[in-house]
């Protein structure tokens, strides 16, 4: 077993490594003809030139080139140490929550999920940060992911609180075969219906690979209301209470926040959110369920609340994405949930005096 210093260490060297890779993600996925994967190598994006692999370290090479390019000399953002800097400490804030020792596979999974998802967040903010956008190729793809996972989610709570007085009777052959019929069902009625009746932006009919997260959350719906007829209390424990966990979570983060921008738009006469933060918020509640979802929400628009109000007065900012507010509240629901009820504990016993 690697001692849980040097484990810790390991882990925050691999996420600033890591975010090389995202700085990479970050600048080429909003940009048509470019490819993650293509062109193979980093280059500067003034000049173009290849970077050189001693120039790729992560936080240090900026800082030893002066945060300029070695061969034309342009500016550098410092965006670049920066997304490299903050992976490697949410790498290893992920690694420290579950132990830093990594004992089982069941704890690296968790490790390994978290930091996939720490990565996506990243990547989601950094683009909508320079581009207003959330991409769809990330937020849907992701949220289908969360749905079809969720039972090994360990995150997700294993059973309702307060469970019910007798504990279900495990499914047996037959009803699993039932259950799956009913996925299937599902899955046709929802996919069908959303692939011949909801329109593309483009008023064309989608293809089944633009519709393919509404089959599968067909396939869940459908799945979860035969076990709920075979016997209900099932739905209350693991596996199940995690799939209906996340398939509920989704729902009640992208409503959430399409119902705060309808009511913002009827107040400001203009749109108020962008769809994309629809879909960014259905893959954030997919992740920590309806109740955590909503907590971030609240955190997420306190934080933006600050940051927006000093931008504004300070930099002159008009339009400030929200995206990565979102981002920023659901994780520190996920990743900093012990600080959160310091401070609200803190802030309860100040206003009773």
């Amino acid at each position: 077993m690697i001692p849980y210093p040097i484990a810790l260490v390991f882990c925050g060297l691999l996420g600033a490594t890591v975010g090389s890779f995202l700085n990479v993600c970050i600048y080429r996925i909003p940009i048509e003809g470019l490819r993650v994967n293509h062109p193979r190598g980093s280059f500067c994006p003034a000049c173009k030139s290849p970077v050189r692999w001693f120039d790729n370290v992560p936080v240090l090479a900026w800082m030893w080139l002066r945060g300029r390019c070695r061969d034309c000399s342009e500016p550098i953002s410092s965006r670049y140490p920066l997304v490299e800097a903050w992976t490697g400490a949410m790498f290893l804030l992920v690694a420290y929550r579950q132990g830093g020792a990594l004992a089982t596979v069941e704890e690296l999974l968790t490790v390994v999920a978290l930091w996939i998802w720490i990565s996506v967040l990243i990547v989601v903010s950094g683009i909508d940060l320079d581009h207003r956008i959330i991409p769809d190729s990330i937020s849907i793809p992701g949220t289908a992911l969360l749905l079809i996972f969720s039972p090994w989610l360990s995150w997700l709570p294993e059973r309702l609180l307060t469970p019910f007085p007798t504990s279900p009777e495990p499914l047996g052959g037959g009803s699993w075969g039932i259950a799956a019929v009913a996925a299937l069902v599902g899955a046709l009625v929802v996919g069908g219906g959303f692939q011949k009746f909801v329109p593309s932006w483009e008023k064309h009919r989608r293809t089944v690979s633009e519709s393919y997260l509404a089959y599968i959350v067909g396939a869940v719906l459908g799945f979860l209301a035969a076990i709920s007829i075979i016997d209900v209390e099932l739905l209350w424990k693991e596996p199940f209470f995690r799939v209906l966990t996340c398939v509920s979570g989704a729902a009640v983060g992208a409503g959430c926040i399409w119902g705060v921008g309808v009511l913002g738009s009827i107040i400001f006469r203009k749109p108020a959110m962008g769809f994309g933060d629809v879909k960014w918020m259905g893959f954030l509640g997919a992740t920590v369920g309806p109740l955590d979802v909503l907590i971030g929400f609240l955190v997420a628009c306190l934080i933006g609340s600050v940051v927006g109000i000093w931008l504004r007065v300070f930099r002159g900012a008009v339009y400030i994405p929200f995206g990565p507010f979102l981002a920023a509240g659901v994780a520190s629901i996920l990743l900093a949930r012990p600080e959160l009820e310091m401070i609200w504990n803190g802030y309860v016993e100040l206003i009773r005096g």
